[in-house]
């Protein structure tokens, strides 16, 4: 860890110019992008990298040890304030620099909230990074906020506007990303956080749990993958020729549950979704998946069993771990969700979708505008040609072809971000 300490202690931000080509020959030159926190990985670092190629500034703010391990060195400098002495530290920093761009991942973290508060105040462009809304090929890349703070319009009307004026988009490339890659890249980070945290006094993590407790429930999880897996391939083995709803878990502490829905927690939205089922047909099962990147720190499992059978329901909810989605959707009667990106998947392999929070898909005329009591007994069906029109909407304004954790998905996706920076 001896040139991590080396790298936070270099408090000097130094943006590179390529004196090889004339600076205003270059597509971006005169803008400067200030990178805030990004997903674990090279990503931030590698498309920092190209813009300065196409003629940027480029300086990017870490504000703990993971940060530094993502993007050392060039460009960088270390924060160790307060979080209360984040907002004025940052629009000194921006008006000293000239910072024309603001890019993060998730808009929702507090660093990133002011550094949008502070955008929308000087006129800055504030571009947000998140997780495809059409997954896996996607990515999202939206100007100001993403999910419920989306400017992405909620009529099909607007969405038919914007659609018949997109032009080509070009044919969707097809990606492949490495949940390994992500593991350890995610792994890596955590490390370096706490390896670091004495140079960081003040950094608390926008997380659910600290790093420590994820890590454990993680190896729990790993240790009892294949008990995992058998139970719920069992589990959906007994639902074979009983009708059944998907209900996809979503993040614990996750801002689309906290800050997008009326939900205080998933819990809450749990303990609701349950209460209802009991209005359900008698025969109708409900199919209770866990996230796939949930460490389990709160014992779903138990949660939903527990719920369910102080509901008298243990009989018609099924709770698993671990199950291909694209089987389950194939035969589900519909889903209900609070805002989970499983929404789109289940539409486009059409299966009605029911929305108890905000989402950008939630759209009247795509999605069912009925009560979730309706909704159990007979869920509307879905408008593909509607849906076709959402899709084409969306990726012409808010998604670019790509991922982050493969090595051909991340350079696809550097190459189609600096494309679409250059035009915003």
């Amino acid at each position: 860890m001896a040139s991590l300490a080396r790298e936070i202690s270099d408090g000097a931000a130094v943006d590179w110019v390529d004196t090889s080509v004339e600076a205003d020959a270059r597509p971006l030159a005169g803008r400067h992008f200030l990178f805030l926190q990004g997903l674990p990985g090279p990503f931030f670092r590698r498309l920092g990298a190209a813009l300065r190629a196409d003629g940027a500034a480029v300086s990017r703010i870490n504000f703990n040890g993971g940060d530094v391990l993502d993007w050392p060195g060039q460009g960088a400098m270390a924060y160790r304030g307060t979080p209360a002495d984040w907002p004025d530290w940052l629009a000194a920093y921006v008006a000293d620099r000239g910072v024309t761009d603001i890019i993060v991942f998730g808009d929702l973290r507090p660093a990133h909230r002011a550094a949008r508060a502070l955008a929308d105040r000087r006129g800055l462009r504030f571009v947000t990074f998140e997780e495809g809304y059409l997954r896996p090929n996607h990515v999202t890349l939206e100007r100001g906020g993403v999910n419920g703070h989306s400017s992405f319009p909620r009529s099909l009307h607007a969405l038919r506007l914007i659609a018949a004026r997109a032009g080509e988009l070009g044919d969707e490339v097809p990606v492949a990303n490495s949940f390994r890659r992500r593991a350890n890249q995610s792994a890596l980070y955590y490390a370096a956080t706490q390896a670091a945290a004495p140079f960081f006094p003040h950094y608390r993590t926008h997380r659910h749990a600290s790093p420590v407790r994820e890590g454990l429930a993680w190896l729990r999880r790993y240790a009892r993958r294949w008990h995992e897996r058998r139970m719920s391939r069992d589990a959906v083995a007994g639902l074979a020729g009983r009708r059944f709803f998907l209900f996809p878990l979503q993040l614990e502490g996750d801002a689309q549950i906290r800050v997008h829905s009326r939900f205080g927690t998933m819990r809450d939205a749990v303990g609701e979704v349950l209460a209802a089922f009991r209005d359900a047909p008698a025969d109708v099962a409900l199919l209770v998946k866990q996230h796939p990147l949930d460490p389990d720190v709160d014992n779903w499992r138990g949660f939903v069993t527990d719920r369910a059978a102080a509901l008298g329901l243990s009989a018609r909810v099924v709770f698993i771990e671990r199950f291909d989605l694209m089987p389950l959707l194939k035969v589900a009667r519909g889903v209900v969700t609070v805002n989970s990106s499983v929404g789109p998947l289940a539409l486009a392999a059409g299966v009605p979708v029911k929305t108890l929070g905000t989402a950008i898909y939630d759209v009247p005329g795509v999605t069912a505008d009925v009560p979730l009591d309706r909704f159990w007994h007979n869920p509307p069906p879905v408008d593909t040609e509607a849906f076709a029109v959402f899709c084409r909407a969306l990726r012409a304004k808010c998604l670019v072809n790509g991922g982050f954790h493969g090595t051909d998905a991340l350079d696809l996706l550097v190459r189609n971000a600096v494309a679409r920076l250059r035009d915003r």
